[in-house]
């Protein structure tokens, strides 16, 4: 987690370098333009961010800043002297809680969490999917369901199969979607009134020519979405050869979705008994293919082969397959 510090006075400097001292992921950044200036500067380019300043001031400052949960870092402030460390964005999937804590822990102070799960001891509906690899299709029904949790004490969730998903005390399973609050299934429904999860037990696997460029895979992904129907929501991540490591556009796609992504030796990739073989492949790179085995390998999970469940596909310059973990 990358951190920023800012502070605004002597005594805040000098809180913020016993901060750093024990995050080294952190740094101090001057302001010497100004807390909004210095904010707007650093807003895309960290994960968290201290502010040793009044809350007023970051208040203001981050209003016109916030976007969504999902891509806003997560801040924190904190008093001078740290005595109270305040959670104020961001605090379940920002991490912006457990910084909190982290903090007044170094300062010996108290933290400041106001989100209604942690004081009410419930399950963060939103941490909870993330911990557990869904995808949230529709957010904006993230708080009626937190405040259904807060209200009832417990969510019926129903899910179209069985996924290998822990759940807590207060999630129950019901039989049919008719009598949920929340469904897991891997035909996602924008237009639901309920809460609807997609589980990311799908890899794809990707070979590619040199200088392939992102727009490429772009169409490949899209075509993977369209033609094939598979949710980019249920995507965990890609991978390829090791000889693809500093390719570009592949690189890029990965960036660009927010997927890991992971490269396979040829001898790792040639120890998966895949459908489709290719001597030019071979010849060039010393494998019998690179998109299905990749895949496969990438959706391994505890000594368990990754099920491929769509092929090869080709493009003029991509190849590509998608496995899915079995639970």
């Amino acid at each position: 987690m990358k951190i920023a510090i800012l502070a605004v006075t002597k005594k805040g400097y000098k809180t913020a370098e016993k901060i750093k001292q024990s995050l080294p992921d952190s740094v101090i950044i001057d302001s010497p333009a100004g807390v909004r200036p210095a904010l707007e500067h650093i807003w895309p380019r960290y994960d968290g961010i201290i502010c040793i300043m009044a809350a007023g001031i970051v208040v203001r400052c981050i209003s016109g800043l916030c976007h969504s949960k999902y891509s806003d870092p997560c801040v924190v402030v904190t008093d001078e002297h740290g005595a109270f460390c305040v959670s104020l964005l961001s605090g379940h999937i920002g991490g912006g809680n457990k910084l909190a804590l982290k903090v007044a822990s170094l300062c010996k102070g108290t933290a400041v969490i106001t989100t209604a799960s942690d004081l009410s001891g419930h399950t963060a509906v939103d941490l909870w999917s993330i911990e557990n690899c869904l995808s949230i299709v529709n957010p904006e029904r993230l708080a009626a369901t937190s405040a259904r949790l807060l209200n009832s004490g417990e969510l019926n969730v129903y899910q179209d199969r069985t996924y290998g998903i822990s759940f807590p005390s207060d999630f129950k399973l019901c039989k049919h979607s008719s009598q949920a609050d929340v469904i897991i299934s891997m035909t996602p429904d924008k237009e639901s009134s309920l809460l609807h999860l997609v589980p990311r037990i799908n890899y794809i696997g990707f070979g590619c020519r040199r200088g392939t460029n992102i727009e490429e895979f772009e169409q490949a992904v899209a075509d993977i979405q369209e033609i094939k129907g598979v949710p980019l929501a249920s995507i965990a991540g890609i991978a390829s050869i090791d000889l693809k490591k500093d390719e570009p556009g592949l690189c890029e796609i990965a960036v660009l979705k927010k997927w890991p992504i992971r490269f396979f030796s040829k001898e790792a990739l040639n120890s998966i008994q895949s459908p489709s073989i290719s001597s030019k492949v071979f010849e060039k790179v010393g494998t019998w293919g690179v998109c299905e085995p990749a895949a496969m390998l990438a959706a391994s999970n505890r000594g368990k082969q990754g099920h491929l469940i769509i092929g090869k596909m080709t493009w003029e310059r991509i190849t590509a397959a998608i496995a899915q973990k079995v639970h």
